[in-house]
């Protein structure tokens, strides 16, 4: 998933103690698969598309068919 913050665009950090993302501007916190546990955001954190080809890993620009949360 991507470590934007659906609100307003800020980097998202993990928080050890609280066990969520936490966004440092506004306050947005995100559980461990990023669904929203506290506002103002709205919206999960977005998924993003890991593929596999010669033994890369490739981050692709693109929604992931199914959403697995």
């Amino acid at each position: 998933m991507s470590p934007i913050c659906t609100h307003l665009g800020c980097t998202v950090k993990w928080d050890l103690e609280k066990n969520h993302f936490i966004c440092p501007s506004h306050g947005s916190q995100y559980d461990s698969q990023g669904r929203v546990v506290r506002g103002p955001a709205k919206r999960s954190l977005p998924l993003i598309t890991v593929v596999v080809k010669q033994n890369q890993i490739r981050l692709v620009d693109r929604k992931p068919a199914v959403d697995p949360r």
